[in-house]
C-alpha cells in the first residue's frame, strides 16, 4: 500500500486527488485548455490528411461556419477586408472565406501542427492568399514584464 505515514496516502494520492477540482478562479482545468492537448490533436489530424487527405473537423461545426460568412456577406463585408481567424486550427474557415472571394484572410494559431496543417490543406486548394501565422495570441497580448522583454520584441 502506497499511504503515507500518517495514512493520507502520501504526495501521489494528494497530487490525483486536485485532478478535476476548480482552481483558484472556480472552474475545473480542462485539456481543452492546454496547448499540449491541440498540438497532440492536429498532430493526428496531420498524420490523417498527409495519409487520407481528410481535412479533419469544423469544430464548431459546417452550419456556424456558413451563417458567419451569410452575416458576412449580409452585412456587405468588403470581399478585401481583413479578416483574422484566432485558433484557425485547420484552416477549413480561412478556405471558405477564399471561395467566398475573401482575399485579405490570416489565420493564427498557437499550434505550430495546426499551422502546418492549414498550410497543406490551402496549398492542395491552391489557395496563395491566405496568410498563416504560428502566434499565441494570448501572450502576444500581454503587456511586457520587464523593459528587457519590451526591447526583444521589437527586435
Amino acid at each position: 500500500m502506497s499511504a503515507g505515514a500518517d495514512g493520507s496516502g502520501g504526495p501521489a494520492v494528494a497530487a490525483r486527488s486536485g485532478e478535476g477540482s476548480p482552481g483558484e478562479d472556480g472552474f475545473v482545468p480542462s485539456a481543452l485548455g492546454t496547448r499540449e492537448h491541440w498540438d497532440a490533436v492536429y498532430e493526428r489530424e496531420l498524420r490523417t490528411f498527409q495519409e487520407y487527405g481528410d481535412t479533419g473537423e469544423i469544430w464548431f461545426g459546417e452550419e456556424s461556419m456558413n451563417r458567419l460568412i451569410r452575416w458576412m456577406q449580409k452585412r456587405k463585408i468588403p470581399l478585401d477586408a481583413s479578416v483574422l481567424d484566432i485558433g484557425t486550427g485547420n484552416g477549413v474557415f480561412l478556405v471558405e472565406l477564399a471561395k467566398f472571394g475573401f482575399s485579405n484572410i490570416t489565420g493564427i494559431d498557437y499550434s505550430p501542427s495546426a499551422i502546418q496543417l492549414s498550410g497543406s490543406i490551402t496549398e492542395k486548394e491552391g489557395l496563395s492568399n491566405i496568410k498563416l501565422k504560428d502566434l499565441n495570441f494570448s501572450k502576444s497580448c500581454q503587456p511586457p514584464s520587464s523593459a528587457l522583454e519590451a526591447d526583444l520584441e521589437t527586435v
